[in-house]
């Protein structure tokens, strides 16, 4: 059967019902999907990833150290760490008034570390 296109749909309602049909109902929620895509938002800020791969290579490290380490004033590092905190990628301990942070379990090192190998990948692999 001929595939008739319109601008904004098919005139078949479903084209391939056999690869459809397992799909039926185990996509994600709206929720979920918004979930998901602030998790990747996390990611989408180089500072923030440069953090996390500092604290991929390190048990803990206090705020002064890590911002030695990126070069970065203890303001900006800690406005990021904030929302790092917030979205569940690191963790805070306090000591007095020293704050050390780690990555928050290892499923954050394993999507960075996923992250970067596939961004790492040569152009002509990623086809």
């Amino acid at each position: 059967m001929a595939q008739a296109w319109t601008n904004d749909s098919c005139d078949i309602a479903c084209l391939h019902p056999d690869a459809v049909r397992p799909l039926i109902g185990r996509q994600l929620s709206g929720p979920a999907a918004q979930a998901t895509a602030a998790w990747f938002d996390t990611l989408a800020d180089p500072t923030r990833v440069r953090i996390l791969d500092a604290l991929a290579l390190a048990p803990e490290l206090c705020v002064c150290d890590l911002a030695f380490v990126l070069d970065l004033s203890v303001s900006a590092l800690s406005h990021q760490l904030r929302l790092l905190r917030e979205r569940g990628a690191v963790r805070r301990r306090k000591a007095g008034r020293i704050g050390f942070y780690s990555l928050a379990d290892e499923r954050v090192r394993h999507v960075l570390a996923d992250a970067l190998t596939r961004t790492a990948e040569p152009a002509s692999q990623s086809a």
